[in-house]
Parts: structure tokens; sequence; C-alpha cells
């Protein structure tokens, strides 16, 4: 039997977008036989043996995580037989969990509902089902529909919903402040006009995860993460960027090992999940895992802002707009471009004085030539 697997931490369903394979039809081991995708990622399924694929759902259907998506048997009995063995057992799993639309999970994992408590108007509970609910327990899933003060705007997208969970799944986990550093851009500056008189391209952010490639095995408080009384440490230096879709939706795709990578090949990896999360198809291994985000804004005159780290991370970068600051020396006034950096971290797991050492860490390694 082929289950809907998990594809980022997150997820409650998967939609199968296509199949490769007929149903009934012959398929050989590792043969992809299906496409499946979230919000944030796609992939191929394959058969794991050799044998008859018969089709669990149909194409464009939702699936929870975990339930069938397609059997595979030595014969087309044996997998009808198989099937409708497994069909038995899920219905008589003392702990199966209630059928219920994709919106109806995401709104009840944004408002922290048991599904199990909320009372079905058919045979699947629906994003109403969970809405009156939450009504019905003295809490409007929109808000406040009767102040006239506001006008109902549309349903939040599952999208929204599930960056909205994440965000409070972080909040809840950790216990944040924020330093802000000034960063001289210098030494990126240099590097950028270097690898583009070589032909290359580079930015800022590829600098930002050259130079975190660098440090981050020297901080091992800001690649840790708390969890019921333990804290675990990321083994891998993968480190996640802020990308923005034309449709508003924010997405945080994964440069894997940047402490191993050189400068064109962090460049190549930031411009495919660029375009990856622009197209709003990432694929699985490209999100999720990561030990540090970064998010860079670069519209004029913001000067910094505070990000929010996602779910099991302990800090996140955020960097404002380069502007010129003079600075005096021996020689007079030196022009020098800097950004304010902010980091946001847990307290729980680091303090100050490491954040501020991991700044000038950070600060050295970007500017070489100063040190």
């Amino acid at each position: 039997m082929l289950r809907a697997p998990r594809l980022n931490a997150n997820d409650d369903t998967v939609t199968l977008t296509r199949w490769l394979v007929a149903d009934r039809s012959p398929v050989a081991a590792g043969q992809p036989i299906a496409e499946i995708e979230t919000e944030k990622a796609t992939m191929e399924v394959a058969a794991e043996i050799a044998g008859v694929l018969l089709h669990a759902v149909a194409a464009g259907a939702e699936a929870p995580i975990g339930a069938p998506l397609a059997h595979v048997g030595p014969s087309l009995a044996a997998v009808e037989a198989a099937r409708q063995a497994a069909a038995v057992a899920e219905e008589s799993r003392p702990d199966r969990a209630p059928a219920a639309t994709a919106k109806a999970r995401a709104l009840a994992a944004a408002r922290s509902v048991d599904l199990g408590a909320v009372r079905a108007s058919g045979d699947t509970i629906k994003e109403r089902d969970v809405a009156r609910h939450l009504a019905e327990r003295g809490e409007a899933a929109a808000g406040t529909d009767a102040d006239p003060r506001l006008a109902f705007a549309g349903d939040a997208s599952a999208h929204q919903l599930r960056v909205a969970r994440d965000l409070r799944e972080a909040a809840s986990a950790g216990l944040f402040t924020t330093l802000a550093y000034r960063l001289d851009l210098r030494g990126p500056e240099r590097m950028i006009a270097a690898e583009l008189a070589q032909g290359r391209t580079a930015s800022l952010l590829v600098a930002l995860l050259a130079a975190l490639g660098k440090i981050l095995p020297e901080f091992p408080a800001l690649r840790a993460t708390l969890a019921n009384g333990r804290i675990y440490r990321y083994r891998d230096i993968d480190v996640a960027f802020a990308a923005r879709s034309p449709a508003g939706d924010l997405h945080a795709p994964v440069v894997r090992g940047v402490d191993r990578l050189s400068l064109p090949e962090i460049a190549r990896e930031c411009a495919r999940l660029g375009k990856s999360a622009m197209r709003g198809k990432l694929a699985a291994a490209d999100v999720g895992g990561a030990c540090v985000t970064v998010s860079l804004i670069a519209t004029q005159n913001v000067e910094s802002f505070t990000a929010l780290p996602p779910p099991r991370q302990a800090a996140i970068l955020a960097l404002g707009a380069t502007r010129q600051e003079v600075a005096l020396t021996a020689a007079g006034p030196l022009a020098r471009p800097v950004a304010t950096l902010m980091v946001t971290y847990d307290h729980a797991l680091c303090d100050g004085i490491t954040v501020a050492e991991f700044c000038a860490a950070l600060d050295r390694a970007l500017n070489p030539e100063a040190a």
C-alpha cells in the first residue's frame, strides 16, 4: 500500500494532481506512478514493489497524510483483496481521524480545534462545521461578524491559515527577543562586483549565506531547538531564505549545506529555489529542516524590521535596506554602505552576548579585508 507522505512538517493533506500510470496497469519497482503536491512542495510518488497498480484516489483529490493513495500487488485479484482488507481495517481503527476537507483541517489547526469534537453536517467535516463549532463555544471563526465597524473580506486561504498556525506554534514554543546590529556591507559589495566581473551572478543574499556557512558551526546555540525539556541541535548547516510569490504568499526554500558550497553554487541554488518559489512549485527536498532563516527587505527607507522565527528554529535574521553612513577615519570622512541586521532569537537557548558575538563574527566573515 502506498500512503500519502508528509512533504512538510505542518502538512495535513496532499493533493494527487495526476496519475502517471493508468489504473490496473503493471508497474516496476521504483517507477514513478503519481504526482502529489501541497501548498509548499511537489513530488513524484514511486512504486515500492513491482506488480499491478490499483488507484485508491482520483486525480485532483485531496488525501490526509497517511491515507492510502494506491495498492500494488502481484495480481489484480490480490490487489483488490488487499484494498478491501485495508478499507475494513481503516474503518475499524478506534483512533481513526474523522474525514474532513482540507479547509476544515486548516481552520481547525489554526484555532486548535479537535476535529473529533466537531459535529459533521454530512459524511465529511466541512469548514462551516468547524466554524459552527467555534461559534457554539463562543469563538466566531471570522472574528466578530456582528461588529458594524468590520466588513467581511473573504475566507483566509489554506496557505494563510498554515502560516498563522506555524507562527502561533513558534510563539508558544519559544521566548523570543531581538538584537539590532549595524552591518558593514563594503565586503559584500566588493564580492558582488568581483563575481559580476567574472560573468557570474551574486547578491547580498548569496554573500550572507556564504558567511553563515562559515560561522554557524561556531554557534551551536543558534542551531538548536527546545522541545519537551530537551535541546536538539541541527547536524547540517541548512539555511532558509524568505521568498515571496506574485500572489503574495511567503515561502522559505532551503539551501542545503551552505558550509560546503562555493559562492557560484550558492548563487545557482538561490536562483533555482527563488524561481520555484515564484511558481509555487518547490519540491519536498527544498523546504523544511533549516537551522536558521534569512529575510531581506531591500525597499528604500526600510531601516529595519523584526521577523518571526518559524517552528523549531532558534533564530531568524532580518536585514533592511542598504544605506550610506559617514564614518570618521584617519584619512578623513568616509562613506560606507551599511544595513541594520535584526536578529530575533530564543532567549531560552542563547543570550544577547552570544547573539552580539555572532553578529560580530558575521561582520568579519563578510569583510575579511578589514580583519
